[in-house]
């Protein structure tokens, strides 16, 4: 069966320990006897509210203990700014974790999904700033201290690089989402393409399209990544084959490693076709041209390359959704039952997979 959607947990304790016992606006408003906009003006120090009154509500607040939920008002504070003045924009924090800090803007995936979130923010009315957490000037304790003096309290976690799964940062204070599955430690919620079922797409299009030798060809620290779920995909779609059809996965440690070994392999088991897990020049161009090639994470749609596009823009708008619908929980924080939301990803037909019997176009012969 595939992998499912993780479901909210039906209590809120069970989901966010730190939550339990949140007091509302509402409960202060009918602890103190007045209505709900009466305590938001007179947590404001609006001159409306009489004295007297504001002290009530504050002491009901203090008992109850109630506290603002610094996004929201974060938020409030930018739309509320008088026309004559430009209002300081409340921010999401985007978090990468590339050496050097910028090298995820190379990443097609990566660069595409920020794209998405930033626009998805704006929406929501907020910007999204970029910090790098390999910068030797700024510690995790200070990264976080400074979030703080600017009133950030939600984070985007751009896909880790390598076969890193760990990220050194305290999320006590920050409500936290992972774009992708790269995340591990510590446990936050995630959205992530649907990696299991864009391999078995993937392989009944390499079906569909005549070839009948079909094998997987990734590095082994992106399938650990993945939690093995390209590599899962593919041998529950090799099920519909007969024993003799189902053929090993070629993946040796590292992706540098995967030219020199890939014809061997695909004499050896006399493939027709080979699903690879990115545009891969070094794999386009050692292949030979009547081998069909199909990347699970195509770039763009159209063009050169058949495969998987994953569905980056909606994992980037879902993201941002999530985050701020945790911060305005107070949702903040490692949890003990993360979520991982998954978009699914959709065929894109291209020139690197023709159809068995057919070669590839020569521009894609060689990088």
């Amino acid at each position: 069966m595939p992998p499912q959607t993780m479901k909210s947990d039906p209590t809120v304790s069970a989901r966010i320990p730190f939550a339990v016992g949140r007091v509302s606006m509402r409960e202060v408003a009918a602890q103190a006897g007045v209505s709900r906009s009466a305590v938001s003006l007179a947590l404001q120090q609006h001159p409306s509210i009489p004295a007297a009154t504001r002290a009530r509500i504050e002491s009901a607040a203090a008992q109850l203990g109630y506290r603002k939920n610094p996004l929201v008002a974060a938020l409030m504070r930018s739309r509320r700014a008088p026309a004559t003045i430009v209002p300081a924009q409340a921010s999401l924090a985007f978090f990468t974790a590339d050496r050097p800090n910028d090298a995820w803007r190379d990443i097609d995936t990566v660069r595409q999904l920020h794209s998405a979130a930033s626009a998805r923010a704006a929406q929501r009315g907020f910007r999204l700033d970029e910090f790098s957490l390999t910068k030797t000037d700024m510690r995790p304790k200070r990264l976080a201290d400074l979030l703080k003096a600017r009133g950030v309290h939600g984070v985007l976690v751009a896909p880790l690089p390598g076969d890193q799964s760990s990220i050194d940062f305290n999320f006590t204070d920050f409500a936290v989402v992972g774009l992708g599955p790269s995340v591990q430690n510590p446990a936050i919620d995630r959205v992530a393409d649907d990696h299991y079922r864009s391999a078995q797409i993937a392989f009944e299009n390499a079906l569909a399209l005549g070839y009948r030798r079909i094998g997987l060809a990734l590095p082994a620290y992106a399938s650990r990544r993945m939690g093995h779920r390209w590599w899962s995909g593919f041998l529950v779609a090799q099920q519909s084959l007969p024993q003799s059809r189902r053929l090993p996965a070629l993946m040796p440690e590292t992706r540098d490693e995967l030219p020199s070994l890939l014809n061997a392999w695909i004499a050896r088991h006399r493939l027709d076709a080979v699903i690879f897990s990115i545009r891969d020049p070094e794999l386009l161009g050692h292949a030979p041209r009547e081998i069909g090639l199909i990347s699970l994470a195509v770039a763009d749609s159209g063009g050169a390359i058949a495969g998987i596009r994953q569905n980056t823009d909606l994992i980037g708008i879902d993201a941002v959704d999530l985050l701020v619908e945790k911060a305005q929980r107070w949702e903040t924080g490692a949890l003990r039952s993360p979520r991982f939301q998954l978009v699914a990803g959709a065929w894109n037909g291209g020139l690197s997979a023709p159809g068995a019997g057919r070669p590839r176009q020569a521009l894609l012969a060689t990088p």
